[in-house]
């Protein structure tokens, strides 16, 4: 019998929204997350910071009590960082999580996912569906922001809730304050790390040159302004560098003492806007021009 024969057959199974499709979307996203060893590899191994860090702050626990110690005048390096509050240690981690962790799933999965569905003629099949290109834009964004963010937060609260077990109970509701920030930083962190890099995937494509560039944008320009502030003593290149604005507003959301003297918060926080805003926009109408079939 032909298929010609079968004649039309009505659709059998439940018929969902079109607004569902952004969920199947970023799920599909999440399980291609996975599929990476590389992204299998951080998650093995993303734990490994907390444990350290928490190993140290029970070894401080144990030499000066619960007690916030008096920081010396004369302390420096990694001893004043020692007797630091748990603000700047959760600060600590975040940016180990940040650079070990977090970029590395970026770059696999983030940097290359335009320019690999342009090259594989994936769109010919997401777009032929009941599928619009901001519900893949958000879907591929969506799937990738949350794993940042469990890598970011995750550790954070598991290190938040150990300082408040050994601290004093005085000071445990302050302690439990800490979540807010580090919800916020780690929200942050994911939204603006996801865009921009799926951003960059659309930039080519070639995959590799994708992957390259965000690699670049991610640690040239840090690397560029560390190199600067240590020659001349100038903190403002701090702000054209990605990591350097979102470690600006994560201090100020913790209320540590910044890392810079000069480059605050309300300088950082709009070049962040027009970058996430920006990246999602020429994304977008790099997606409205792929071939489809209609």
């Amino acid at each position: 019998m032909t298929v010609r024969d079968l004649g039309y057959r009505a659709y059998e199974g439940e018929l969902r929204a079109p607004s569902q499709n952004l969920w199947v979307m970023m799920r599909h996203g999440l399980w291609r997350i996975w599929g990476s060893w590389l992204n299998k590899f951080v998650v093995f191994f993303f734990w490994v910071p907390l444990l350290v860090l928490g190993l140290m702050a029970m070894a401080r626990f144990a030499a000066v009590g619960p007690e916030l110690p008096e920081i010396p005048e004369d302390a420096v390096g990694f001893g004043r960082w020692f007797m630091s509050p748990p603000a700047v240690w959760i600060r600590t981690l975040t940016g180990i999580q940040f650079w070990f962790f977090a970029s590395l799933v970026t770059i696999r999965s983030g940097a290359g996912v335009i320019s690999e569905d342009l090259n594989n003629r994936a769109y010919q099949f997401y777009f032929a569906k009941p599928l619009t290109p901001i519900q893949y834009l958000l879907g591929r964004t969506g799937a990738l922001a949350i794993w940042v963010f469990g890598l970011i937060f995750v550790p954070s609260l598991l290190m938040i809730l150990l300082f408040m077990g050994l601290g004093p109970e005085t000071e445990r509701l302050e302690r439990l304050g800490l979540v807010l920030p580090a919800l916020f930083d780690a929200t942050l962190i994911a939204v603006a790390m996801s865009t921009l890099s799926v951003a960059t995937s659309a930039l080519s494509r070639s995959r590799a040159l994708t992957l390259t560039a965000w690699a670049l944008i991610l640690f040239v320009p840090f690397t560029l302004a560390f190199l600067v502030q240590g020659i001349g003593d100038v903190e403002w290149v701090f702000a054209a560098s990605l990591p350097g604005a979102l470690w600006s507003v994560g201090d100020a959301l913790y209320k540590v003492s910044g890392s810079w003297d000069h480059l605050m918060w309300f300088h950082t926080a709009p070049i962040l806007v027009i970058a996430v805003g920006g990246g999602g926009y020429a994304a977008m109408q790099r997606l409205k021009g792929a071939e489809v079939i209609t």
